[in-house]
């Protein structure tokens, strides 16, 4: 491992992480908003040896460019590492194997209702793989099943007086299968909007380089780095250039990460929307 777990979440070793915290998301006690305890999660996380980063400390501290370039921002190399890994530790929760979060159960409801009202010859068929051939599922038109289906469905529906303004689920998220993953530019995305708001938090400046300095002062560059160490992608170009972070930023930079529910980090993120969105 080559590094000192902290004890406590107020341990100085977790500042960053605690700030980046109290910025991304947002708790919920039952009754009332209150601070999130995403980084209590994270640091069980870590007791119980569970965070696999395809990366280690050492390789962290021997990476001359990443290193460089936070002693320049004067940043603390050990907490910048917790905060390194705590964000690797979500946008893996979010970006692979995750719950599809995109429809409510009200969503899926009002669908199948449209459905059936359109097409009175449906058909009903299951299966737990929508690539199975069609011997190997079971298949129905039964008017008696269809119109069970349509009851139930519009029962289901009468329990809401209007449409929820907000995502409300009539099951527990954890029913759901957590089979959703992102695509590698997503979890770049991911990980960049992350970063920026630690670095927001951390009043990191805009700083320019001397000139003849080996050590590059460009955030956006940082990150790309980052991402090539982090394995979130093995392109060479990540590491001298932030041209390809740039290009999947503006493919999904307005990417709603919200529609996955994630199976440690749950509660929703809060994430700056960039400019022009």
């Amino acid at each position: 491992m080559g590094y000192t777990i902290p004890q406590n979440w107020n341990d100085e070793a977790m500042e960053y992480v605690n700030k980046l915290t109290d910025k991304i998301n947002v708790g919920w006690d039952g009754e009332d908003y209150c601070l999130s305890d995403w980084n209590l999660r994270f640091l069980s996380r870590m007791n119980r040896e569970v965070i696999k980063p395809p990366f280690t400390y050492q390789a962290f501290l021997d990476n001359k460019d990443i290193i460089a370039t936070l002693e320049g921002y004067e940043l603390d190399v050990k907490k910048f590492w917790f905060a390194l890994l705590y964000i690797y530790d979500i946008t893996m929760d979010f970006g692979i194997n995750a719950a599809d979060a995109s429809k409510t159960d009200y969503d899926i409801l009002v669908e199948i209702e449209d459905y059936l009202e359109n097409h009175p010859q449906a058909v009903l068929y299951l299966s737990d793989d929508k690539e199975i051939r069609k011997s190997y599922r079971y298949e129905t038109n039964s008017p008696v099943i269809l119109q069970n289906l349509r009851r139930f469905v519009k029962r289901e529906l009468d329990k809401y007086q209007e449409a929820p303004q907000l995502k409300v689920w009539t099951l527990d998220i954890m029913c759901r299968n957590y089979t959703k993953s992102f695509g590698a530019a997503q979890q770049q995305v991911l990980l960049y909007k992350l970063f920026k708001v630690l670095f927001d938090v951390l009043g990191m400046p805009d700083l320019r380089a001397e000139r003849g300095s080996t050590v590059s002062y460009s955030k956006l560059l940082l990150i790309s780095r980052i991402i090539h160490f982090c394995r979130l992608s093995r392109k060479e170009v990540f590491l001298v250039s932030d041209s390809a972070l740039k290009g999947n930023i503006k493919q999904y930079g307005d990417f709603d990460f919200n529609q996955r529910h994630p199976k440690t980090y749950a509660g929703g993120l809060k994430l700056p929307k960039e400019e022009g969105e």
